[in-house]
């Protein structure tokens, strides 16, 4: 087989629902280039191995990596490290390739040689949404945005320079948010390559991904998430920084950011195996005094950027966070009063834009 350019890494673990779904996805892909597939098995302690094996039997451009369970990060790695081609598509095993996405990805970069590709994903399987490669470019400048729109802190909806990737691999200290960590890292040796480089948006769908795993609050507790998240958000808002995002951006991130920490404190009190709510209320509250948290509050603070959880976290109010992130969680309307319950409280002052 002649060498790919462009190689689908997956990992897999348990996978043996969804599997076949995605290797099909990307196997079938119509390409005017060659490609390759990676499947990492993780130790997967059901039959997910041996399935990957019989892919690579069928088809000579599926190869397997076995391992011992490494995580996510870890076998994307091993995938990472076997990769010979010219770039890089991430795939989760229980996601999918849309018909023509390949293709769509690498016509864009070649019509923007100097940029990094992204796309839009489609949570409905049966999406019907046409796959073409009509993209917009948008400038460094645009990094907060990115991620305000969803395109920024997962690794598979993009196309990896591999020479790049190989040499920013995913952190294996972290099981949660590592993704942004490489995705900022591979952004920021892009820079250091090429100076001038921006983003390509492809509009169309081209991964369809299963949200029925549910997020990662919904999924199991992570006891150092309010630790992990402040470390992830710093590295965001410098990159920004460095690429000079606009305030109109920054204040609806540092609103965001704070949305995402104030849950985690929620999620303290609704999931942390201490069996006191005492305790669980210590560690909420202890959480509340994070120095990160202080500074993220006196950003908005001076920038006038308002926030449902900006009180209850100033006031270190744990019954009012937990209150509205159950409200949210639910689809309470009662979320909706809350919000500009506090947004009156402050007189109309702060910005909601």
């Amino acid at each position: 087989m002649s060498k790919p350019t462009i190689t689908v890494i997956v990992p897999v673990y348990k996978a043996m629902a969804t599997l076949d779904r995605c290797v099909e996805s990307i196997v079938s892909q119509q390409t005017a280039e060659p490609i390759a597939c990676i499947l990492v098995d993780d130790g997967s302690p059901d039959d997910s191995g041996k399935m990957c094996d019989v892919w690579a039997a069928r088809d000579p451009r599926v190869t397997v990596i076995h391992q011992e369970d490494r995580g996510v990060s870890g076998a994307r790695n091993a995938g990472l490290a076997a990769a010979g081609s010219e770039y890089i598509v991430f795939l989760d095993s229980d996601d999918a390739l849309r018909p023509g996405a390949l293709q769509a990805a690498l016509d864009a970069q070649r019509r923007a040689p100097h940029s990094l590709v992204c796309w839009q994903y489609t949570t409905e399987e049966a999406d019907t949404a046409p796959v073409i490669s009509a993209a917009e470019s948008r400038p460094q400048t645009g990094l907060a945005r990115l991620w305000l729109d969803c395109l920024l802190a997962m690794p598979w909806n993009k196309l990896y320079r591999t020479e790049y990737a190989q040499q920013v691999p995913f952190d294996t200290q972290y099981t949660l948010g590592e993704d942004l960590q490489f995705v900022l890292d591979y952004i920021a040796l892009l820079g250091s390559r090429e100076p001038a480089f921006t983003y390509t948006v492809l509009t169309a769908p081209l991964t369809f991904y299963d949200c029925s795993r549910g997020g990662t609050l919904s999924t199991r507790y992570h006891a150092d998430y309010c630790k992990i998240w402040p470390e992830h958000f710093a590295k965001l808002n410098k990159a920004c920084c460095n690429a000079r995002c606009p305030q109109e951006d920054m204040r609806p991130l540092h609103r965001a950011e704070l949305t995402v920490y104030a849950e985690g404190v929620a999620d303290i009190l609704r999931r942390d195996p201490a069996k006191r709510a005492a305790v669980r209320r210590d560690k909420a509250i202890a959480a509340l005094r994070s120095p990160w948290l202080h500074a993220l509050l006196e950003r908005m603070r001076i920038e006038r950027c308002y926030s449902a959880y900006y009180l209850p976290c100033r006031w270190r109010s744990v019954r009012l966070i937990f209150t509205l992130a159950e409200a949210k969680q639910t689809g309470s309307p009662m979320f909706g009063k809350l919000d500009w319950a506090g947004y009156y409280l402050l007189g109309g002052r702060l910005r909601r834009d």
